[in-house]
């Protein structure tokens, strides 16, 4: 598996282990914001009704599969801090609901992007500029749920009380920063990768944690496929 690929997993999931509940509502909120001002965009443009209905409607799906997404993450987050003898089942349940959710996104925001080519050459850079604030936003969701996972996996073979202190270790030990929108996912690379070698030479210490993120390197693309080809609403400006 590439380092590239290895130290952003790394990135993402410190971002998720380090977004709490409170953060996590206060995002939740600006991308509310944000998603109005996507709506409004096409609208502004003075568009045609039947192109203007269908950019609606096509919000419409968006924002009710992220509310879904959104409400999935804090079931696992109440499940990861739960005691309930079920939560496991409930986790799986809610991470599953998660992963079918995220692909009708992937399929709801490329209807997006299509349409959105049909922008002037012009008009098509100020989309660029306010689909770049969304996507941030879209990131942190994942990588809470994410992070969310790992602590899941961790919990099968841990008391709460392990993985929290293991957690704690490991976010001492990954380069720290604040990830807002307008900033990439991956930064500091040679940090996190810095970071990484050194997580691999303890191995032990840490719980069966760097197990479980070489076994979510394989599900996850790299970050250029990620942009590319999924959460991403930018079009080609030429």
């Amino acid at each position: 598996m590439s380092n590239k690929r290895t130290t952003h997993i790394l990135a993402r999931l410190e971002i998720g282990f380090r977004t709490d509940a409170a953060r996590l509502i206060e995002l939740e909120q600006e991308l509310t914001k944000a998603l109005q001002r996507a709506r409004q965009f096409g609208r502004e443009q003075g568009s045609p009704d039947a192109w203007n209905t269908s950019w609606q409607q096509q919000w419409d799906n968006v924002e009710g599969i992220l509310h879904r997404i959104r409400a999935q993450v804090h079931e696992l987050r109440g499940c990861v801090e739960s005691n309930e003898p079920d939560r496991f089942q409930k986790a799986l349940a809610a991470w599953a609901a998660f992963q079918a959710e995220d692909a009708k996104l992937v399929a709801g925001l490329n209807a997006i992007r299509t349409q959105a080519k049909n922008f002037s050459a012009a008009v098509r850079r100020d989309w660029n500029l306010l689909a770049h604030t969304l996507e941030p936003h879209l990131e942190i969701i994942h990588a809470c749920g994410q992070a969310l996972r790992i602590k899941l996996e961790l919990l099968k073979e841990h008391s709460k009380g392990e993985v929290d202190r293991v957690v704690q270790d490991i976010l001492g030990r990954l380069p720290k920063r604040t990830f807002t929108a307008g900033v990439e996912a991956i930064s500091y690379e040679q940090e996190y990768q810095q970071a990484f070698t050194e997580l691999q030479r303890e191995h032990h210490k840490f719980l069966g944690f760097m197990d479980v993120v070489q076994a979510l390197l394989l599900l996850v693309e790299t970050p250029d496929e990620r942009v590319a080809k999924h959460h991403s609403l930018r079009v080609d400006e030429a």
